[in-house]
């Protein structure tokens, strides 16, 4: 079964848009804006938007923050399910849930 996380469409014009998905919640929405008020949890979003995938003291390092600080800041998106987590090893690697964002920010588009 396929979640509002994971669903992109790309219309043949090219660019990318939310598929027709069940609309995000309002607390669904008010809980992905809260995480994104955070300025440590904002500077996150926008260092693996730069990047498809970094582990997690990569980022910390790149954010100049201590991994006890940054796990605890990415386990915040975790939950609301803007960054996907996978370990390897030892080691968790981060990525962001692209669809997801841009379904969180689709009611504030201009229709075209």
């Amino acid at each position: 079964m396929s979640s509002p996380k994971d669903a992109l469409n790309h219309s043949p014009s090219g660019s990318s848009q939310v598929s027709a998905l069940p609309a995000l919640s309002l607390e669904q929405r008010v809980k992905l804006f809260a995480a994104l008020a955070d300025p440590t949890r904002l500077r996150i979003v926008e260092c693996l938007m730069a990047q498809s995938e970094a582990s997690g003291s990569a980022l910390a390092k790149q954010l100049d923050i201590s991994l006890a600080l940054f796990c605890h800041h990415s386990k915040t998106l975790i939950t609301v399910g803007l960054v996907k987590a996978r370990k390897q090893g030892q080691t968790k690697f981060l990525s962001l849930n692209q669809p997801l964002l841009q379904q969180c920010y689709a009611p504030f588009q201009p229709d075209e």
